[in-house]
């Protein structure tokens, strides 16, 4: 069997001749490695790696056309824009704003990326585009208006990726949660007191982001990636309680897996960190083809035991953890490999994944003794 031919059998939980390898790469250890970022660089680390690529900076994008005749909209539309611009630079620190400009008002925000020169590509929120709940209204007319327009999707990029890697790589579409569009716009602190202090207003937020993503899931569908990997990790971080899982990520996640579903050809599974053992139940009878990362730093469930307990009805990926790829030894790594191997492997539908993110400062040597170390011992 060649990469991608292992990598979906195990999606499909069944048994491929050898356990797919494919470390988390991102744009962190693509820019300290190779000093670029994007997909291609990502599968170019991979492909030295010997790992497959699965989940990287790939996604789609869509923009809205105006219909001719717009009639009464036109006012609107002359005060309707969603813009970032460079409002100041110092060496490798960019602070970024935000403006989100509706008739019904005007919303800024600021991002501030590079403040770290030695992994440039992390950034974080400094002033939250969303300051108020009522705030939460003028967003919420803006992705109403967006929804109200025709669509044209870009599949350029994923379709680029799906030739250039053939066998190689699964160039699998990321898109992140509805709760995590929210907490990105809040910050997730506020985002949490908004859910007990206007708990009505960000069910109907998140309705109209429901929309949004299901925009997104159709742009997909129409694209030749065989896999979506849909981003809850913001709400399993968030540690919410069960109640309020089911009432504010629930409907958007059983959404997005159903659509994909419905296709019949593609595949769709959940990016998670954090404590997921209380919501494995509910995530698993969404439908959904696998799970990652079982994270075992924060977690609070082995991988041992997920596969005993769900291995029959989901494909389970991690839980390497990642920590060891920056301070450990090859030895160490071999033998987490063998622990993730021991823990994971029996009967198929497993993959091994690290447990987060692979650190800017991993050492290639700790990847490469991954693959090589399942080429040993996750035979089948």
């Amino acid at each position: 069997m060649n990469k991608k031919e292992r990598f979906l059998a195990a999606v499909q939980r069944k048994t491929p001749d050898i356990v797919p390898v494919s470390p988390l790469i991102h744009n962190r250890f693509a820019y300290r490695t190779l000093g670029e970022i994007g997909w291609k660089p990502v599968f170019e680390l991979h492909q030295r790696i010997g790992s497959i690529h699965f989940r990287g900076p790939l996604g789609v994008g869509i923009s809205e056309t105006l219909p001719e005749d717009i009639g009464v909209q036109a006012v609107f539309h002359e005060d309707l824009s969603y813009k970032d611009q460079v409002v100041e630079q110092q060496g490798s620190r960019v602070v970024s704003e935000r403006i989100m400009t509706t008739p019904e008002g005007t919303l800024r925000g600021k991002w501030v990326r590079g403040f770290n020169p030695s992994d440039p590509t992390i950034g974080v929120c400094i002033d939250p585009l969303i300051k108020t709940p009522e705030d939460w209204r003028i967003f919420d007319a803006y992705w109403k208006e967006w929804l109200a327009n025709k669509k044209e999707y870009n599949l350029t990029d994923v379709t680029e990726a799906f030739h250039v890697m053939g066998n190689e790589g699964v160039p699998s579409v990321g898109l992140g949660c509805v709760f995590a569009h929210l907490g990105e716009v809040r910050t997730m602190p506020r985002l949490l007191i908004d859910l007990y202090r206007c708990p009505d207003i960000i069910k109907d937020v998140s309705r109209t982001m429901g929309f949004v993503i299901e925009e997104h899931v159709r742009a997909f569908l129409q694209s030749p990636s065989e896999i979506l990997y849909y981003d809850i990790c913001w709400a399993t971080g968030a540690d919410l309680s069960p109640k309020l899982f089911e009432e504010f990520v629930e409907p958007d996640i059983r959404q997005v897996v159903k659509m994909v579903k419905e296709h019949g050809k593609k595949y769709v599974g959940f990016y998670t960190l954090g404590r997921i053992r209380r919501h494995l139940p509910l995530l698993i009878d969404t439908g959904a083809d696998f799970i990652e990362t079982f994270e075992p730093n924060q977690g609070d469930i082995s991988l041992k035991e997920a596969k005993e307990t769900y291995g029959n009805k989901v494909c389970l990926m991690g839980n390497f953890n990642s920590l060891i790829l920056s301070f450990g030894s090859g030895e160490d790594a071999k033998k987490e490999t063998q622990r993730c191997l021991n823990e994971g492997m029996e009967g198929g539908g497993y993959v091994l994944v690290t447990g987060d993110e692979v650190p800017a400062d991993a050492k290639i040597e700790n990847l490469k003794m991954m693959v090589k170390t399942v080429e040993k011992y996750g035979k089948y």
